[in-house]
């Protein structure tokens, strides 16, 4: 199964705050599982459902910032952790249905437990500091059934007149629903409030209030079958009398069986919202089986309040745009894709990037091109500069007021480097050791990774392949550094370091290479390559090379040098923070292992997530932020991200394999697009 949501938040064109304002559609279905009960908490959007990878025995909390890209945290709540789950005497139990509301600073958490035969469902109520958890179990039930009741899918809403906080629930088997108002420690009963079930009521109560109106919605058929729907009633009062309304959500030709739902307003743009579950690709009136899946679409209300018939949607409905600012876009038809972004940020503010062509039509195997570009203002628009012939995974910087461009001439090429001093629109070529052609002797290996100064020395990673055969298997890590008030186009200024091979034998038998390492100054000052390590599980693994300080010299231990390091698999950029200290990187994570064996694909090859990501000492890593995500593995992906520091915010360019109108990208790997992208305020950011 393909988990459809993993963490998320997308950090698209301009900064965090505006990164939902242009939404078209919710990517529908957003997520596999059942039963959402969403809630708003500032500008966050969080999703409850019955999903867990462990069946319905823990919960899982999704939170987004754009209704797109979704964030999983948990679990929230384990039944391990129940201490009256096996009061009843039975051995097994799973747990559906969460509600959750918010109170006095407060996040309660409800939750209905079975079996419901032979013994009764019941309903618990767990307690938290925040949305993400960890809930903390009352002690007791809040609620059993028996007598033809069945205690299940709580919710709980608070009447914004009153304040007073009702739980609804009931349905199923018995078709009955109850009403109790809360005592202020939302954990136990006042009272039951006796009410008449409205027509049609199956299970899944759900209450908002509009426009001076209160809508009891809820769930109507068998969850299995075509039949399971959404209808509603209107009351002047939370608990009724109730007013039936009829059918608003309905089986249509490709999905099926929505309902158990959950109303609420986009943050972002006030529309009132509606949070289903459905069956999708299904035929016939069922029963169903497999997994359901979690949608999003709008709610209309006609002039006297009544809502409209909701119509569902799918992620494709509409062209999707790509995230971020569009730099350049090269069609899968085309057979050139964009390869190796880069950034740097010239002395006057403005920016510039780069980014090379491969693909079966592109030149890259005998004299590579990159392109590049500039951007004025901030990055909101760009403007194409130079093409380069003889240029590839490539970094650029700025050193003494000049731009540079390091890296190779094409596959597995000699070692290159040219400078520009007009902003990248004219520069040097390396045509000996004194004009930047820096080793000659080929079968270099390398991308854009950081260039950095550190003890009066210029750095920077490549690895060279001997023999030279095979993709990462055979990669040699190595250094490069020259003086920095050197001319960094006299080849004889560069130090070399001995390329230090792999061994097969290192992680058990699993490693398989190590490539496109960081030059990193260590938190007490030692350089260190850090690198990219092929591996076929997770965690994901980086490596740890030491490098000498005269830059001659690489060494590594592999029972302490290797690190786990969420995207490790994948190309990365770590970066030191002057401001705060510690050290940043945006990379390619995998959410959720599940992703690995839906798409039958191995770790480095999962691109879909990208991620902030933070450390303190370079070997434990923490995940900051989910800061673009898409559910489709197989040609979407998020990948070599180049970034630099830019006051309170990153900036980033992406190799983005996304959709367009010609077909979209040729795989995950192969992107058509080159984008940017801010993080604003990124220190700040949590999960």
């Amino acid at each position: 199964m393909l988990l459809r949501v993993v963490p998320v938040l997308a950090q698209t064109p301009d900064s965090l705050s505006s990164a939902a304002t242009n939404i078209v559609n919710f990517m529908n279905p957003i997520m596999p599982g059942a039963d959402p009960q969403a809630l708003v908490v500032g500008k966050t959007v969080w999703i409850y459902p019955t999903w867990s990878p462990r069946g319905t025995e823990q919960f899982y909390a999704f939170s987004s910032t754009d209704l797109k890209h979704w964030q999983r945290h948990g679990p929230v709540l384990d039944l391990a952790n129940v201490p009256w789950i096996k009061d009843d005497g039975q051995p097994d139990h799973g747990a559906w249905a969460p509600g959750i509301i918010e109170h006095d600073g407060k996040y309660f958490f409800y939750y209905a437990v079975g079996p419901q035969n032979p013994t009764p469902s019941r309903i618990g109520v767990a307690v938290g500091n925040n949305p993400a958890g960890p809930f903390t179990d009352s002690g007791k039930p809040l609620l059993t059934g028996g007598n033809g009741f069945e205690a299940i899918d709580p919710m709980v809403f608070t009447d914004p007149k009153s304040g007073k906080s009702y739980l609804y629930a009931g349905g199923s088997a018995g078709a009955t629903l109850r009403i109790f108002e809360l005592n202020p420690d939302m954990i136990s009963f006042a009272r039951e409030i006796h009410v008449k079930t409205p027509p049609n009521f199956t299970e899944g109560a759900f209450v908002h209030y509009h426009d001076k109106k209160y809508y009891l919605s809820y769930s109507h058929g068998s969850w299995r079958e075509s039949s399971y729907s959404v209808y509603y009633a209107t009351a002047d009062s939370p608990t009724g009398p109730w007013t039936y309304r009829g059918a608003i959500l309905t089986s249509d030709a490709t999905h099926k069986g929505p309902g158990h739902h959950s109303f609420i307003i986009n943050p972002f743009t006030g529309e009132w919202l509606i949070v289903y579950h459905r069956w999708d690709q299904k035929t016939g009136d069922g029963p169903y089986h497999g997994t359901r899946q979690i949608c999003i679409d709008r709610v209309n209300y006609d002039a006297d309040g009544l809502i409209l018939p909701i119509v569902m949607t799918d992620a494709n409905e509409r062209p999707a745009k790509a995230p971020g600012i569009v730099i350049d876009h090269s069609p899968a038809s085309s057979g050139i894709y964009i390869g190796s972004p880069s950034l740097a940020i010239l002395p006057d503010g403005d920016y510039v990037a780069s980014h090379d062509e491969f693909g079966p039509k592109s030149t890259s195997t005998k004299s590579a091109v990159t392109r590049i570009f500039k951007s004025s203002d901030r990055g909101q628009t760009w403007q194409p500069t130079a093409v380069i012939q003889g240029q590839f995974w490539s970094t650029l910087f700025v050193h003494d007021g000049a731009l540079y461009l390091i890296g190779t001439d094409k596959e597995y090429g000699n070692a290159i480097i040219r400078r520009s001093l007009d902003d990248g629109i004219t520069w040097t070529t390396p045509t000996n050791n004194a004009s930047g052609l820096l080793r000659n002797d080929g079968q270099y290996h390398c991308a854009p990774v950081p260039v950095i100064e550190h003890a009066g020395r210029i750095w920077r990673a490549l690895e060279r392949r001997n023999p030279p055969t095979g993709w990462a298997k055979n990669f040699c890590a190595g250094m490069f550094s020259a003086p920095a008030d050197s001319d960094l186009l006299n080849a004889t200024n560069w130090v070399t370091s001995n390329f230090l091979p792999g061994n097969k034998q290192w992680l058990g038998g699993d490693f398989h290479g190590w490539l496109e390492g960081n030059a990193v100054v260590t938190p007490d000052g030692q350089i260190v390559d850090l690198l990219r390590v092929d591996t076929p599980g997770l965690p994901e693994k980086a490596a740890i090379v030491n490098v000498s300080a005269d830059g001659q010299t690489t060494s590594f231990d592999p029972a302490t040098g290797f690190i786990d390091l969420p995207g490790g698999e994948k190309k990365f950029t770590i970066r030191h923070d002057p401001q705060s200290g510690g050290y940043w990187t945006l990379a390619s994570i995998i959410p959720n292992a599940t992703e690995i064996s839906a798409g039958k694909l191995p770790p480095g090859s999962i691109r879909n997530t990208l991620a902030l990501l933070h450390s303190d000492d370079l070997k434990t890593w923490e995940t900051r932020r989910i800061l673009l995500y898409h559910p489709d593995i197989m040609k979407h992906g998020f990948q070599y991200v180049d970034w630099q520091f830019d006051g309170d915010d990153l900036i980033a360019v992406c190799r983005t394999a996304y959709d367009d109108d010609q077909g979209g990208a040729h795989t995950y790997h192969d992107a058509n697009f080159l984008t940017f992208h801010r993080i604003a305020n990124f220190r700040s950011l949590r999960q």
